[in-house]
Order: structure tokens, then C-alpha cells, then sequence
């Protein structure tokens, strides 16, 4: 028999601080020991599939040590082993695991079956774990392992399209901001939308997005590494995620982070680079197009300035008859556009100027291993992103360490630590007015003496254009430097006093320092002779305490009866300490871009600290039951408490209940091979919303200036009336679904149907003005959401070359049912306009509320007296008389749209091949609208001369002798809505996608901006 020997180093190294402290003595002892040779057998083996395949990648470790190995591109393998009979361990993703005995060096030769779905496999559910057979509640999960081959940036990016139920939405561009999550659609009116998250058994403190789409003091993902996770669950029904009571009604989602696992210790390095490149450019006109639409409007404003003037005169005549020698722009134009080569003008295209390709990488170093006693993982993590556009740009830096303990086999500890730090530079690129919205609507013509410095420094802008500062200096020069340092910490002990029994406690730490600083010097700001720097600095620090207390007991009696039940307690803090300070009038030089090289500091609107904070106290408990694995029972109840509702209400109890029957293990069921698994689930539960402001409760103070002797001073004033009875919102949510497998779970899937009811709805409501206060919030409003989803896999190759597709299609419905006792409909006020959104009983939540338009208006139009807004006449929008009254006006506001999607859904199709994989996924949504302020920016009807527009404008109505091209109104359906920026809607359609918007700022129109009622 063959033996092959190695020199064993270990007792030398653990003794090596004996050897240090004993002297050479004792070293020369160990020294001669650890030569000692040890016998080892070589085994060789292949492992194949079923059908003879070789597998890559097999994983085969020997049973109870770290020694192992896997297997090449034809499936062999070779592994040293001690002289002495063991097991070998094959694992495979995709198949089942395996044991092979052995008692000498002999080949082996080991076949792996397919891994059907393992109905013993561990879920996480809340405050615990559950085998997935035994789930009755509606939980979506999403195995994290895909994330390392795909290039995202954030966690909640990673769950675009991959599960029934969740859309995600994208509502940024630029680098690192958050995502919008939304768990069976939205269920409240003015309280958080978003899911609670939970990592590792932390949870979060919720946050939503503002009225500009971002998470004003950061989204419970920011800064986390998406590498760092094992696995995703989302549970989305009353009975899984009523255990987490007055956060819930929006969705829990639960993040699992990595561990170490027996055998090898393992280090991996993970890294990937790429580029980003905007898809597409905005349709624009360009400056030819822009400088044919400036003649039109100029001559007509010139024709419509005066008797007998026409719109063939020169600049030179129109100066004669004006007796002037300057040129007037709006009705004069400039004579270069007509000359060859417009010599002393530059044409620009503005969004080439803006738009680059911007380079992405991540590294990613990670350890991790588990030994009987102790297990770990490390990573640490660095990953670069560029925007799209010039000057924006995102880093970040982060590590986490997992830490788990065994001191005994009753006792056992651990700590999870993930310090992050990310820098983000944006100068403003997104937002009203801000520089994307100048960079689609600047003039693409400029003088050739100042090309794209126009309007700043030394140069003016051009007479006929746009007046705001060049958009890509500005994106150049200006400073938007966004700097958050987060530390996520967890430290927690587990004790078994007796057999069945644990108690788990967890000491928790979420610490976010973010500080922002702008900065504009003079010369991108203002106008010649009139340029000042402005910048602001602002941060906040936000910590989140939580300690959860629980104990779990478990005991299967007789072989059948499995029983789980939970008691806990947990104590939730949590303090925001806000502070802003701004300048507008200069700063002292160009080289400090500090505030306090500032002139002046702006007045208390601009300037302020706030600190705030809110506490939840809750006890709670669950029961699950299960019988011979086929009857399954699981109750649960919360009792919450919370310092942000009212004095009489602050207290909420949340129940649930669950059942599920596997009928795949009836006898009756044995003979029907085809159906490999099929259990039925049905659920109902009830959770809340507390996700208002801290003090929306109580009455609180303003400031407010007033009047003594004749000077102004500054003072305070109650600026909201207290309300004791207000109370959570409260969802109750009934649930129906199954789940199945087929043909050996080589096909499974999940159906569900459900209903949730969200009740006490809190909204602001108008109250008598001799209160002294315009609004109260108050419980009053009801909104049901109703849907279907499903969630199909299927396997459709394995062995050496694998390939796998996962469908998910979800269809939910959303209406408000009530609105307080009288029903009315509530207009929501908008920042920017009059309301263009409204509540209504029995229409979705948030409804596009606008004016229509119906085309364009022709004489006989004005012949048969059509409504119209104002002075208009031929050629003009025509707009839908809504209320019948003869006119055009805000009163003739309808619905047109709502902004939920009627179906969401993701295919992802997965192949592997030897060590080469390749994953294609496709999401997308059917239905719904978008309300676009960016639209309502850059086309609204009023756009004026200077303005860049939509290409559409190249098929606008001229006069009556030259109207819309037929191909324009080929695309215009009679009975199309569409939305544009006057509180009139119009549809547009740009290759695949439709683009609407609305707004509601009257109908006004120019007859030299008529364009035709383009729509889809």
C-alpha cells in the first residue's frame, strides 16, 4: 500500500508561546517533536450527475475537519487525507448533498442527484427561523448569492424585479441614493409608504422619500454592502409580519448577512468594473429647429405688436418704424442666423456637453470560516461609481465583521459590526430649476466669443437666449459634497437554562454622522456686474438604540407534534439632531469656500437646529404548531407603544393568525407523482403605521415675527393644536395562496390572493379658522388595496450545463373607500402649483387631477363657440369644457390617470456551464401613470421664445395652410389623454416608453408655440 508522508506543523505553532516564555530548553523539545511524520492516504475520485456528467465545482470536504477540496472542470478530484477510514462530504448547488465512507485510498466514484426543493430548509422569520415547509404566511425570498455577479450598488437595487409583490423604484440618477420599496402597494396617505427593515434581527428606523424623491436624513440601506448578504425575505402579509406590530403594515424585509461555514477557511476577492453611459438622450430641437421656432415666435410677436406690420420686414425696418437703434429680441431677430455659417455664433448641444461615460468598480476582500466554537466572517469593501453626467460621482468604504462564539453548549455570544463611510458629489443636477432642467432647456445657440461660458465671468448671455449661467460651468465649478460615516452594531448572548429552552438578547446601535456642503463662486452665479458666491452647509446626526429581550421555547412530542412558541420584550430609541446654516451674498474670496468666508449668514428660515426623538416600548409573543408536518398553525400578537400618538392613544395591539394544510403528505396524494409538494395557506392579521413625525400629537411652538413700538422682533407662537385621541393606522390583511411543486420540484411556484384594508388613515384636514390653526392632523380615511401574485421556477437543465428561469408577476388594484364622514374629495397641495393630485372615494390614492387637452383649435371650433381659456383662437390647445360652464379654467380639472402600475413583473433566465455562468434579467410594469415635474419644466405650454423644447415641436401647427404633418396626427388617437405643464394633459410617445405629465397652472398658450395635440 502506497503512503505518502508531510511534516505536521501545528503543534509547533500551538505552542509557540510556551517556547517563548520556557526557554531554548523546552524549544529544542518541540522543535524535535513537530518533525514527526504523519501517514496519509491520497483518494482520487469523479464526481458525476445522473447522466454520467462531469460536475465543476463540487465542494468535498472531509467530515469533521477543515480538509477539503473541489473538483475540476470534468468533475475529478484529489484530496489528502489522515491514514485512518472517514467520510467524504459532496456539495453542489443545484443538487443534493452527499456522505461517502471510505477506509483506504482507493478512487471513488460519487453520483449527486438533483436537489428538489428542500422543504427542511431554514427561513428567517421574524424573531426566528422556520423550515419552509411548516410557513403558512406570505413570505418572498431572494437568495443573495446572485448579488456577487451582478454589478449593483445598493441592497434595495438588487430586489428590482426579483420578487412577486416588491416594486422598486428608481426615483434618482444620481450615485448611491436610495430607492423607493413598496410591498403590496401603498396603503397610506400622508404616514411612511415604505417597508420596515430588519438586519440580522436589528430593526431599522423607517424612513420615506420627500416630495423630491430623496430620504432627507438617509434610507435604512444607505452605505450597505450589498456583498455582505446571504439572503433576502420579504414577509408581506398581516400573519408574517404582525410580530413586528406598528412598523409593519408596509412590508418587513429581512436581511441576513453572511456567516462562516464548517470546513476550509475560506478568502475570496470579488471585483468587478465597468462604465455607465445614459441610454438615451431628450429629444430637444436642435439649434437649427430651435432658431426656425425663435423666427416664428418673434414675427408673430412683431405682427402682433402693431398695425401693418408684417412678418417679411428686416431688423433694420422694424428699427425705422420703431425709431430706434437698438435690437429689441422679442421682435427683432438676429440677422446671423440667416447669414452662411452664423459666423460669430456657436451651436451647442447641450446634453453632449453633460453627458459622459463615468467609470464603476468594486473590490471586495472577505475571510470567513466556523470551527466548533467559533465563527466568522470579515470583509471590507471599496466601491467607485461616476454618474452620467459631469460631476457627479459616489465612493465608498466599508467593512463588516461577523463574530459568533460558542463557550459552551448552553452558552454562546457574538458581535456584528459594519463601520461604512461613503462620499457623494452632486452639484445640483437634479431637482426644479436645478442643472439638468437647464441643461434640456438653455438655448442651444450662443455667442462664439463666450461659447459655453456663456453668462459667466466676464460674459453676458446671448441676447435671445436662455439667461441663467452656463449649466456645464456651473456643473464644473460648483461644490456639492455629501460626507455620512455609518456604524451598524449588534452584540448579543444566547443561554439555555434547561433543554428546549433559549434566551436571546441583543444590545443594538445604528450611529449615521452626514454632513453636506455647496458651494457656487461668483463667477457661475448671477449676471455681468452682479455675481456673488452663495453656499450652505447642513448635517445631522441620527442614532437608533434597540434592546430586545426574548425567550423561545421548542419541543416536538411524540414524533409529530412540533411546538414553537416566543415571548419578548424590546425597547426602541431613537434621536435626530438636525442643524443648517446658508449664505447668498458673497463670500470674501474665491479661494475659502467655507461659510465662515461668507459676508453674511442668512436669517433664521435658512439657518436652524432641531433635535427630536421618539420611543416604541413593546411586549410581544407567537405560538406555531404543527402536526405529522401537514396541519401547521401559527398565531401571533403585539402590543406596541409609542411616544409619537396621542395621550389616549398611544398604545396599539396587533394580532394574526394563519393556517396551512400540506396536502403533498396525505396518503391519497402518494400515488400522484407529478405533484411533488402542494400546501394551501390562508391568513389574516392586522398591523400599523407610526410613521409620522415625532411630535404630530402634541401642540408645538413657531417662530413668528410681530410688532412692539414700532420694531420687529422675533417671537413664538403655537403653530399646531394638539389632538390626544390620534392613533396608528391600522391594516388588516386577509391572505389566501398555495404553494406547489411538479415533476420533482423541478417546476415550483407560489400563488397568492390577498385584500388589505388600511384604516384611521391620518391626513391634515381644513378645521374652523377660529381655532387659530388651518389644519389638524386627524385618523379619518380608508384605502384598500386588493391583488394577485405569483411566482413561478423552473429548472429546465441540470448537470454540467445548468439553466434555470424565475417569473414573478404581481397585479394589485388601490382605492380609497372612505375619506371622513362626509366623503369629500381632498385636492393635495402641491409645492409648486395648485393641486394636480386628489384623494377621491372609489379612485386610486393620489390621482392625476389636470385639465385635458382635445386637440387643436380650428375656426369652426370657434365658430360653434368652443370653451376657451382666455384669448385664444386658432390654433391654440383645445381643452375639455370639463364642467360644462363655457369656459376653460381649474374648475375643469378630471382625472386622467393614477400613478400605481397595474402589473409588475421580472423573468431572470440563469445558465452555468464549468465555472462560466451568465444571468439575463428583464423587469418591467404595464399600466399606470407618471406625473413628471421635469415634464411639466421643460414643456409647458407657456414655454417661451429663449426655452429649448421637445423635439415633438417640429410637427407643431403653423397656420391653418400649414398644420400638423399627417404622420403627427397619425399618432394622435381622438380619445388619447395626455399631460402637459398648464394643468392640460397630452401623451407622448419616445420610442418603447410613454412619458406623461401634468400640471396645473391655467392653460395659457402662445399662438407661436401651437403645436399639434401629439399622443399615443
Amino acid at each position: 500500500m502506497k503512503k505518502n508522508y508531510k511534516r505536521q506543523h501545528g503543534r509547533f505553532a500551538v505552542c509557540l508561546p510556551l517556547l517563548l516564555l520556557a526557554g531554548p530548553g523546552v524549544t529544542a523539545v518541540q522543535a524535535r517533536s513537530s518533525t514527526k511524520m504523519v501517514a496519509e492516504w491520497q483518494i482520487t475520485g469523479r464526481v458525476v450527475s445522473k447522466t454520467n456528467e462531469g460536475l465543476p465545482g463540487v465542494t468535498v470536504v472531509l467530515k469533521g475537519s477543515t480538509v477539503g477540496t473541489s473538483t475540476g472542470p470534468d468533475g475529478n478530484f484529489t484530496l489528502s487525507v489522515p491514514e485512518k477510514a472517514g467520510t467524504l462530504v459532496f456539495s453542489y448547488i443545484g443538487f443534493q448533498t452527499k456522505e461517502q465512507s471510505f477506509a483506504g485510498p482507493g478512487p471513488v466514484t460519487v453520483t449527486l442527484g438533483e436537489d428538489v426543493k428542500n422543504l427542511d430548509e431554514v427561513v428567517v422569520v421574524g424573531y426566528g427561523t422556520q423550515k419552509r415547509g411548516d410557513v403558512t404566511g406570505a413570505i418572498a425570498s431572494f437568495n443573495a448569492e446572485k448579488l456577487t455577479e451582478r454589478p449593483v450598488t445598493r441592497v434595495d437595487q438588487a430586489l428590482v424585479g426579483q420578487l412577486a409583490g416588491v416594486q422598486v423604484k428608481q426615483t434618482t440618477g444620481v450615485p448611491g441614493r436610495g430607492f423607493s420599496v413598496q410591498v403590496r402597494g401603498s396603503g397610506s396617505i400622508t404616514a411612511n409608504n415604505e417597508p420596515l427593515y430588519v438586519i440580522d434581527g436589528f430593526p431599522l428606523e423607517a424612513a420615506s422619500q420627500n416630495s423630491s424623491g430623496r430620504f432627507g436624513t438617509g434610507s435604512p440601506l444607505d452605505n450597505i454592502n450589498p456583498n455582505d448578504i446571504e439572503n433576502i425575505e420579504v414577509l408581506k402579509d398581516a400573519a408574517a409580519a404582525a410580530i413586528y406590530g406598528s412598523r409593519a403594515a408596509n412590508g418587513v424585509v429581512l436581511i441576513t448577512t453572511k456567516r462562516g461555514k464548517s470546513g476550509k477557511p475560506k478568502i475570496n476577492l470579488n471585483t468587478y468594473a465597468g462604465f455607465v453611459q445614459a441610454v438615451r438622450k431628450l429629444d430637444m430641437l436642435n439649434s437649427e429647429e430651435w432658431v426656425d421656432r425663435s423666427i416664428e415666435i418673434i414675427n408673430a410677436n412683431w405682427v402682433n405688436s402693431g398695425a401693418g406690420r408684417r412678418a417679411d420686414q428686416t431688423t433694420a425696418e422694424r428699427q425705422a418704424i420703431l425709431r430706434v437703434n437698438t435690437i429689441n429680441p422679442t421682435l427683432m431677430i438676429d440677422d446671423r442666423w440667416l447669414q452662411p455659417g452664423h459666423p460669430g455664433l456657436d451651436y451647442v448641444d447641450w446634453q453632449d456637453e453633460a453627458f459622459r461615460t463615468g467609470f464603476t468598480q468594486d473590490v471586495q476582500l472577505s475571510a470567513s470560516g466556523a470551527s466548533d466554537f467559533v465563527n466568522y466572517y470579515v470583509s471590507g469593501d471599496y466601491q467607485k461609481q461616476d454618474g452620467v453626467v459631469i460631476g457627479l460621482d459616489y465612493k465608498r468604504y466599508s467593512a463588516r465583521a461577523n463574530v459568533e462564539v460558542k463557550a459552551s453548549d448552553k452558552f454562546k455570544f457574538g458581535l456584528n459590526i459594519s463601520p461604512s463611510y461613503s462620499v457623494s458629489q452632486d452639484p445640483g443636477v437634479e431637482g426644479k430649476d436645478n442643472l439638468m432642467q437647464n441643461i434640456i432647456s438653455t438655448s442651444p445657440v450662443v455667442e462664439s466669443a463666450a461659447g459655453l461660458n456663456t453668462n459667466t465671468g466676464n460674459f453676458t448671455n446671448y441676447a435671445w437666449g436662455f439667461t441663467r449661467n452656463s449649466p456645464i460651468r456651473v456643473l464644473e465649478n460648483a461644490i456639492g459634497d455629501t460626507r455620512t460615516l455609518r456604524t451598524l452594531g449588534t452584540i448579543y448572548a444566547e443561554f439555555q437554562p434547561i433543554k428546549n429552552l433559549a434566551f436571546r438578547s441583543t444590545a443594538n446601535l445604528d450611529n449615521t454622522d452626514a454632513e453636506s456642503k455647496s458651494y457656487s463662486p461668483a463667477f457661475v452665479n448671477g449676471s455681468l456686474g452682479n455675481r456673488q458666491a452663495t453656499g450652505s452647509f447642513s448635517s445631522f446626526r441620527k442614532q437608533t438604540f434597540v434592546n430586545e429581550n426574548t425567550l423561545t421555547y421548542t419541543r416536538t412530542l411524540g414524533g409529530k407534534h412540533d411546538l414553537t412558541g416566543l415571548a419578548g420584550y424590546s425597547y426602541n430609541f431613537t434621536r435626530l439632531n438636525a442643524q443648517a446654516l446658508s449664505a447668498s451674498n458673497g463670500f470674501v474670496n474665491s479661494a475659502v469656500t467655507t461659510l465662515n468666508a461668507a459676508t453674511t449668514i442668512s436669517g433664521t428660515a435658512n439657518n436652524y437646529t432641531t433635535e427630536t426623538q421618539n420611543v416604541l416600548i413593546s411586549y410581544f409573543g407567537r405560538l406555531q404548531y404543527a402536526y405529522g408536518g401537514k396541519y401547521l398553525v401559527s398565531a401571533s400578537i403585539r402590543r406596541d407603544g409609542s411616544s409619537r400618538f396621542g395621550e389616549n392613544t398611544k398604545f396599539g395591539v396587533f394580532p394574526a393568525a394563519s393556517l396551512g394544510w400540506r396536502i403533498s403528505q396525505e396518503n391519497f396524494m402518494q400515488n400522484l407523482t407529478p405533484i411533488s409538494d402542494l400546501k394551501l395557506r390562508a391568513s389574516v392579521g392586522y398591523s400599523g403605521n407610526n410613521g409620522i413625525g415625532d411630535y404630530s400629537s402634541i401642540a408645538t411652538l413657531g417662530i413668528y415675527n410681530y410688532t412692539y413700538g414700532g420694531t420687529q422682533f422675533n417671537g413664538q407662537a403655537p403653530n399646531r393644536v394638539n389632538n390626544p385621541d390620534l392613533k396608528w393606522e391600522r391594516s388588516r390583511t386577509y391572505d389566501v395562496g398555495f404553494d406547489f411543486g411538479l415533476l420533482k420540484n423541478r417546476i415550483t411556484g407560489s400563488f397568492d390572493y390577498y385584500t388589505k384594508t388600511s384604516k384611521d388613515l391620518l391626513l391634515n384636514i381644513p378645521i374652523l379658522a377660529g381655532a387659530g390653526f388651518a389644519t389638524q392632523l386627524t385618523n379619518i380615511g380608508e384605502v384598500l388595496n386588493r391583488g394577485q401574485e405569483l411566482e413561478l421556477t423552473s429548472r429546465n437543465f441540470v448537470g454540467a450545463f445548468q439553466w434555470t428561469t424565475s417569473v414573478n408577476v404581481s397585479h394589485n388594484t388601490n382605492k380609497v373607500v372612505r375619506l371622513g364622514a362626509s366623503n369629500a374629495p381632498i385636492q393635495v397641495l402641491s409645492a409648486f402649483d395648485i393641486p394636480n393630485n386628489i384623494l377621491q372615494v372609489g379612485q386610486p390614492l393620489y390621482s392625476i387631477y389636470v385639465v385635458k387637452q382635445d386637440g387643436i383649435i380650428s375656426q369652426a371650433d370657434l365658430d360653434n363657440g368652443a370653451a376657451l381659456y382666455g384669448a385664444q383662437t386658432v390654433g391654440d390647445p383645445k381643452y375639455v369644457d370639463y364642467n360644462g360652464d363655457g369656459k376653460i379654467d381649474a374648475n375643469d380639472r378630471q382625472i386622467v390617470g393614477h400613478p400605481n402600475a397595474d402589473y409588475s413583473w421580472g423573468v431572470t433566465n440563469s445558465f452555468k456551464y464549468k465555472g462560466f455562468d451568465l444571468s439575463v434579467l428583464v423587469q418591467g410594469q404595464n399600466g399606470g401613470s407618471i406625473y413628471s415635474l421635469f415634464g411639466r419644466a421643460v414643456d409647458r405650454t407657456g414655454t417661451g421664445q429663449p426655452d429649448n423644447v421637445l423635439g415633438l415641436y417640429r410637427d407643431r401647427w403653423r397656420s391653418p395652410k400649414t398644420p400638423a404633418p399627417e404622420s403627427a396626427a397619425r399618432r394622435t388617437p381622438p380619445s388619447a389623454a395626455s399631460k402637459t405643464p398648464t394643468g392640460c394633459t397630452r401623451r407622448t410617445t419616445t420610442a418603447s416608453a410613454t412619458s406623461r405629465w401634468a400640471t396645473t397652472s391655467g392653460c395659457s398658450s402662445r399662438r407661436a408655440s401651437r403645436r399639434v395635440p401629439a399622443s399615443t
